[in-house]
């Protein structure tokens, strides 16, 4: 009798993981959990403005793009080197859980119907270092759980993709990040209405993907950020996508492309 047993997905796939950052800090211990975190071939893209370490710069598997623009921006500028099977995003605020991608790549693997268009999606913790991070329940990682992208217009049981993972020639597909937004959150919100509202499949991983840090409001390195957010990219999701109380005021037109270079070169909500 032939016992079959299934190879490991993570040794399958090669993996290419985005990352838009300011913080060079602490790229080397990024770099060092998605190590622990992922047992296949995969690239680390950074785009930022500053340089790398020089460990990191001999590492062969971490590619650099120097960069002063908004996140948004960086992250479709690094998206471009992308040469891998599967792709997926992170920030230099967070660290991936040990085995948590080996977990994640494996739940795409077995994931039953969705084809081409499947997406897992991941849970994490978030907050302040030094404090309780406990774990969220499902409503939280849905775009209809939070005022800033409730709309009527989008089914309650659409997830959030801050921390999602899919096919490359699928994430090609989409067209990457809509370059009116400057932040990432409300850009990864409006592809994952995208993506579901085109068919894709998505599925909540088993297992917490990322140990995530957290500035509110204004503090520390945070305004930039915070300001794009409420003023700019929170208004412009709903106008795109729709219903809700926000007062819209003055939205970007859509354009033509929408391509990485139509955004300004300099950031200036942080480099001014």
């Amino acid at each position: 009798m032939n016992i079959i047993v299934p190879t490991d997905p993570s040794k399958k796939y090669s993996l290419s993981i985005i990352m838009p950052a300011i913080r060079p800090d602490r790229w080397e211990r990024v770099y060092d959990s998605i190590v622990n975190a992922y047992s296949g071939d995969f690239e680390l893209i950074i785009c930022s403005p500053y340089p790398l370490s020089e460990r990191l710069q001999y590492s062969r598997n971490v590619k650099y793009v120097k960069d002063m623009g908004n996140p948004v921006r960086a992250s479709n500028i690094a998206a471009l080197l992308c040469e891998n099977e599967l792709v997926t995003w992170t920030a230099d605020d967070a660290v991936y859980l040990p085995d948590s991608l080996n977990k994640m790549v494996y739940d795409w693997h077995w994931m039953e119907g969705g084809g081409f268009e499947k997406v897992v999606v991941g849970k994490y913790y978030e907050g302040q270092e030094g404090t309780s991070k406990p774990l969220q329940d499902d409503s939280y990682f849905k775009i209809n759980g939070g005022d800033s992208t409730r709309c009527s217009t989008i089914p309650d049981d659409y997830w959030l993709f801050n921390i999602a993972l899919m096919r490359r020639a699928f994430f090609d597909v989409m067209g990457h990040w809509d370059n009116r937004f400057e932040g990432t959150f409300c850009a990864h919100t409006d592809m994952a209405v995208r993506a579901q509202r085109n068919g894709a499949k998505v599925k909540m991983c088993n297992t917490p993907i990322l140990d995530c840090g957290h500035m509110p409001g204004t503090s520390g390195d945070h305004a930039p950020i915070h300001y794009a957010q409420i003023t700019h990219d929170e208004p412009l999701f709903k106008y795109l996508h729709g219903g809700g109380t926000i007062k819209i005021g003055d939205i970007p037109q859509p354009r033509v492309t929408n391509s990485w270079r139509d955004v300004p070169k300099v950031w200036e909500r942080r480099f001014v």
